[in-house]
């Protein structure tokens, strides 16, 4: 059995001391760090915690998420996968609590929990009532420091997690070509690697290898506490302070240096494999906000207008021309994410229809991206793209979860929630000539990587993935635990690729699909 972090051990029965006058002297003290800006409350912690606070009283409800700024951009070759393969460990108890009781517990008050690995995070939630978040805290601030990797639990779920490869990718003839497409896309940046990890590193976990990562990078150092409900902001600060104030930082957070090199003309990839449906991909390397000046340089916002101009809504170019009025495509669509912390792709799918080759539909695809480069988006068609955009985050925050997803997700990516929440004013601000001139200087055919996948004559219908019967792509860069709850409260495993864009993908929230959603999936 591997018990980690001894010193977080007894800080948590150091904090069990404190008496509630103690826990309140110390919110005072948190206090005069807090920056307040309408209902959002923001402080820092001594040990380096992030904590964001934003009261909502329409309801009696809240979510918590606790932020860890690692995912699989972090892994070093041969581990790769190991911080979704935490992410299953995490339930599996601590020092006082036995598998899946965190879960169980947030359950019997009446609420819901789960986690989701990204390339670029790890993040933990609980939505419950508003009266119960001193349970949840309590919990997080737990498996933070007392997580107890235990062999007999960490042989068993690495094959669970081997299993849910077999499943999602080695039987998923979308999926495989999604992941040979952006292995192929990427030449040295971590983001060609799966977030569930390949095979053979997977089998090649050891139990030393997770605690390692775990003290690594499951620290208050390294994370952020978001909380948005039916709150007092400062008793939740000094609630926050009292479990996890105690909490040492860690030392050793070191990350691989990641880049990317320059791409030296087109790249292609043919994957002829059973399948029932032809499809392809189409990429491009384009700066995420996160690797642009904002305030100086509105190349990431004119690519995301570009994004929606394309495939924003059901009325975009994209699924209007190819789907509904020349019906060479059953799906068609673009995706960019604009959050990432690195380089990122710029990707087009498509399903043609019957009768169409793939050779058509990619020329189809590249005469839209043409009409980018060579004509100039019209001021009505921009305007309505950032209503309909504008309209969908009004909406978005008449949930509390996707309220605290996108705050999490823009702390810890390095945008930050402020810069996310003004992101519209940004769009606003971009000409069509920006739009021009992204489409011009990223997306030409010598920067591009295209990814084919030619069905073979055979049938699958056993297969435990029959995904590909559907004309929808559903596709995610989001690994998720395969603990049962209710009403999409996890991220959806597969999500479809036109939902990568927005903050609330993949959010804790009510609803078991989101609309426009904002990160990066499989």
């Amino acid at each position: 059995m591997q018990k980690v972090h001894p010193l977080k051990k007894a800080a948590t029965l150091f904090i069990a001391a404190f008496s509630f006058s103690s826990i309140i002297a110390i919110a005072e003290t948190a206090t005069e760090r807090v920056r307040i800006i309408d209902n959002t409350y923001e402080t820092e912690l001594d040990n380096g915690l992030k904590v964001i606070v934003r009261e909502d009283h329409r309801a009696p409800v809240v979510t918590s998420m606790v932020w860890y700024k690692v995912g699989s951009v972090d892994e070093p070759r041969g581990l790769g996968g190991i911080s979704h393969m935490l992410e299953h460990m995490m339930f599996k108890g601590t020092d006082t609590l036995g598998p899946n009781e965190h879960s169980m517990i947030i359950a019997n008050l009446g609420g819901r929990d789960n986690a989701f690995t990204s390339t670029d995070y790890t993040a933990y939630f609980e939505n419950l009532p508003a009266w119960e978040l001193e349970t949840a805290l309590k919990l997080e601030a737990d498996r933070m420091q007392n997580l107890e990797l235990r062999a007999e639990d960490f042989a068993p779920e690495r094959l669970v997690v081997a299993e849910e490869r077999r499943q999602r990718t080695d039987s998923n003839p979308q999926a495989q070509l999604y992941e040979a497409f952006n292995a192929n896309l990427f030449t040295t940046s971590a983001y060609r690697n799966p977030v569930i990890g390949w095979m053979p590193e997977i089998e090649g976990w050891t139990l030393e290898d997770l605690a390692n990562w775990y003290q690594q990078f499951y620290a208050p150092n390294n994370a952020t506490v978001v909380i948005v409900g039916d709150v007092d902001p400062e008793k939740t600060i000094a609630l926050v302070e009292q479990y996890f104030g105690e909490i040492p930082p860690s030392e050793n957070i070191t990350r691989p240096y990641n880049f990317e090199v320059a791409q030296q003309g087109e790249k292609r990839i043919d994957l002829a494999i059973p399948a029932n449906m032809p499809l392809l991909f189409m990429g491009y390397k384009v700066p995420s906000i996160n690797e642009i000046d904002a305030t100086e340089n509105q190349e990431a916002d004119a690519l995301l207008l570009a994004s929606l101009i394309l495939d924003g809504t059901s009325s975009s170019r994209l699924p209007k021309r190819l789907v509904r009025d020349e019906q060479i495509a059953l799906e068609a669509g673009s995706y960019y994410n604009y959050g990432a912390r690195y380089t990122t792709p710029f990707t087009f799918v498509a399903v043609p229809a019957e009768g169409i080759s793939l050779a058509q539909i990619e020329q189809a695809l590249k005469e839209e991206i043409a009409l980018l480069q060579n004509e100039l988006a019209s001021e009505e068609e921009i305007e309505r793209i950032i209503g309909l955009y504008e309209a969908g985050n009004i909406y978005s925050k008449d949930s509390v979860a996707s309220q605290a997803m996108l705050i999490g997700q823009a702390e810890t990516t390095g945008e930050g929630w402020q810069n996310a929440e003004n992101r519209v004013e940004r769009l606003k601000k971009v000409t069509p000539e920006m739009i021009r001139q992204v489409a011009q200087k990223y997306l030409n055919e010598e920067q591009a990587t295209i990814a084919t996948l030619h069905p073979q004559q055979t049938t699958i219908k056993n297969s435990p993935a029959k995904r590909d019967e559907r004309s929808d792509v559903e596709i995610s860069d989001v690994e998720t635990s395969d603990r049962a709850i209710s009403d999409g409260a996890t991220p959806d495993r597969e999500i479809n690729i036109k939902t990568v864009e927005s903050a609330e993908e993949n959010s804790p929230s009510e609803k078991s699909k989101t609309q426009e959603t904002q990160e990066t999936a499989i």
